[in-house]
């Protein structure tokens, strides 16, 4: 079948949404299908992914750039107050809208940019939520297609990392019009499924859950650390995650143990003997020699973070550090695999955990339900 699969945001950007994206697409390729994928140029604001040479097999077509945006993003290499000033117009800007920068490259998107006119499938991939309103705009300028899949991440009106001011009743509205139009919708998470379901109970039909599939199976042999080092990898927003009974159990462990954070976050952490502290960037190379992978659950919301799934691709063993108010739910999902360590959110219960887990010798390996290609088969049982 022909795909076509739209993304507005860099597909060489290094973040959990996109390998979703790429895995799905890997997935589709492996069971011989055909894939245009629509994404946007990458900006200096991106963290890049090595390359992929599946990605050798798809169409890649790029949109023209939000050259306003990254004009402004520019200038924030040019001093502090232009920093600052740029730091303020971001807050205004998602204070006033729905969507991110995308927003303005979805309503310009034209059909000619495209290979083909008839797609069996097509695909729009949120986040960013404005992929759906690329689809719409493509749609009313004439694209065929046999049926439109969303896939979501983030849901818009429980999504815990919107900063609008706009009423919940208000930002339902302009979700229900988004998937009225889709014919399936795909969720990453089967609590957000629910939860979508008990909000539009009226095309509750529609909507279905699929795990996140893992990009590639990844075999490292046993670290020859002198420390047992711990890697958290990915954001630790303080509105959204508490890292600190984290930092503080590895504080107390001392030490026994090395803590690498490495993510961007909205409180400042101080560096020690034991624990170092870095900005986002490309973890591969930390990922191979680490000895536990660490994954925390939101502290609110319905979703699992994506990592959950990606670091499952390993043969490391991964501690989920479970928090919110569905995390027994979510604790009860995880033990279905047989694959995760789990611990509660404070220090006693991580300390106890992670010296469980230093003085184990269990094996592990790749969680054969997250592989692309098996999920990608069961992305195609839903048309």
């Amino acid at each position: 079948m022909k795909f076509l699969i739209v993304k507005l945001s860099p597909i060489e950007g290094l973040n959990s949404s996109m390998i979703r994206t790429l895995s799905l697409t890997k997935g589709l390729i492996s069971l011989g299908h055909n894939i245009d994928f629509l994404t946007i140029p990458i900006s200096d604001t991106h963290v890049k992914a090595s390359g992929y040479t599946f990605l050798d097999k798809i169409n890649i077509i790029r949109t023209s750039a939000n050259t306003n945006y990254d004009s402004v993003i520019s200038k924030r290499k040019k001093g502090r107050i232009a920093k600052l000033s740029v730091g303020m117009l971001r807050k205004i800007y998602h204070k006033l809208s729905l969507y991110n920068y995308t927003y303005s490259i979805a309503k310009r998107v034209n059909i000619s940019l495209l290979k083909n006119d008839h797609y069996d499938v097509i695909i729009s991939v949120s986040d960013p939520k404005t992929s759906h309103i690329a689809i719409q705009r493509l749609i009313a300028q004439g694209l065929k297609y046999g049926k439109w899949i969303q896939y979501w991440g983030d849901p818009m009106t429980y999504d815990i990392t919107n900063k609008s001011v706009y009423p919940s009743w208000f930002i339902a509205k302009k979700e229900l019009a988004l998937l009225d139009e889709a014919d399936k919708i795909v969720y990453v998470s089967p609590f957000t499924l629910n939860k979508q379901k008990k909000t539009f109970p009226n095309i509750a039909n529609k909507m279905h859950f699929l795990p996140v599939p893992y990009l590639e199976k990844k075999y490292y042999p046993r670290s020859q650390n002198k420390k047992f080092v711990i890697g958290y990898y990915g954001a630790y927003s303080s509105r959204v995650r508490n890292i600190m009974p984290l930092y503080n159990s590895c504080l107390e462990l001392g030490g026994q143990i090395h803590l690498d954070i490495i993510g961007d976050s909205d409180i400042t952490l101080t560096e020690t003997n034991n624990v170092n502290i870095q900005p986002r960037g490309n973890v591969s190379s930390y990922e191979e020699k680490v000895d536990l992978l660490v994954c925390m659950l939101n502290s609110r919301g319905t979703q699992i973070p994506g990592k959950v799934y990606h670091y499952a691709a390993t043969n490391k063993p991964i501690l989920v550090i479970l928090d919110g108010d569905q995390k027994e739910e979510m604790k009860e999902y995880l033990e279905s695999f047989n694959r995760y360590y789990m611990c509660e959110n404070n220090v006693n219960s991580i300390s106890n955990k992670i010296k469980e887990i230093m003085s184990s010798n269990k094996e592990f390996m790749p969680c054969k339900e997250f592989e692309p290609k098996y999920i990608a088969q069961k992305f195609i049982d839903l048309i």
